[in-house]
């Protein structure tokens, strides 16, 4: 993430000074990097370890015209808000071919409904950009930023599991799942399902979010694992909302405003029905209310 200073054109023509945070996001399948300035943190890493996931709310920044991430909406430029997911999800070895990765789940939905859309329409978590961090090597070559490439960088290996011997507790430090970097833009933007106004609000957010699985287990053939109210969104606007919207615009709009949509989001534990044995992950997944008791029997 990087700390940007900038000179913004107000109205009265003045210079504004301001600073802003930009973040970048490579990825993987077309090799491109894309450039966004982050407005709004909507979730922050609590822990070091495990996924460390943070979740950013941003607008795309293009140089080539300008200093529009910022300055947009007060020239009317409807600049569309992603969702920017950075998290060290577990992975395997290829990383960029592992089946139960996030970015390629995604990146088959969004193949699957661009070629052809849904019917009856529904909303669906829609991959912009989605590759992995990448670390300098020597003499020019990259790395993807994996705990593999971090013990590299401390001169010990990782360990898959532990010795039988009293060399464990020496050892345990380095017993660690392989994990790698990755980063995710979605769209569209949406609010916690807690904001839904009333009962007809809610039966439709659910229900489409519902139909939203429906339609990608039977089409596409994956299964999302972990449907819980944290993986439910509310989005209104058409589901598209723009930087040139204010909060107050979208969401607290007047009672005769159309039903919100429903966004089914995190497909962290899903899987590709009918995968091979070899790539399950024997830890506990899910959401603790809501897992099945098949779920709750493995270990953490």
């Amino acid at each position: 993430m990087e700390q940007v200073y900038s000179g913004i054109s107000s109205n009265d023509g003045s210079i504004i000074n301001d600073i802003r945070y930009e973040i970048s996001c490579y990825d993987d399948e077309t090799e491109e990097t894309r450039k966004y300035a982050i407005k709004r943190t909507i979730m922050s890493a609590d822990n070091i370890f495990g996924r460390h996931t943070r979740c950013f709310v941003a607008t795309p920044v293009d140089y080539s015209i300008g200093d529009i991430a910022m300055s947009g909406a007060a020239n009317g430029l409807n600049l569309q808000e992603v969702v920017i997911k950075d998290a060290w999800p577990p992975a395997e070895s290829p990383v960029l071919e592992d089946p139960r990765s996030e970015i390629v789940l995604l990146r088959k939905i969004r193949s699957e409904f661009e070629a052809n859309p849904p019917s009856p329409q529904h909303i669906y978590p829609k991959l912009v950009v989605g590759g992995h961090i990448k670390l300098a090597r020597d003499k020019g070559t990259q790395e993807i930023d994996t705990t593999d490439a971090i013990f590299k960088l401390m001169g010990v290996e990782r360990l898959n599991s532990l010795p039988g011997n009293d060399e464990v507790e020496a050892l345990h430090w380095r017993y660690q799942p392989l994990r790698a970097h990755g980063r995710i833009v979605m769209s569209p933007v949406g609010r916690s399902v807690k904001t839904v106004r009333n009962e007809k609000e809610l039966i439709v957010v659910l229900a489409e979010a519902m139909r939203c699985h429906s339609s990608i287990l039977g089409r596409c053939g994956i299964l999302h694992r972990d449907i819980s109210t944290n993986n439910i969104l509310v989005v209104r606007s058409g589901g598209h909302r723009t930087s040139a919207d204010t909060d107050a615009s979208v969401f607290d709009r007047p009672s005769s405003s159309p039903l919100p949509r429903g966004l089914l989001i995190d497909f962290d534990f899903a899987i590709e029905v009918g995968i091979s044995e070899r790539t399950a992950r024997p830890e506990r997944s899910g959401t603790l209310p809501y897992m099945t008791m098949t779920g709750l029997r493995m270990p953490i």
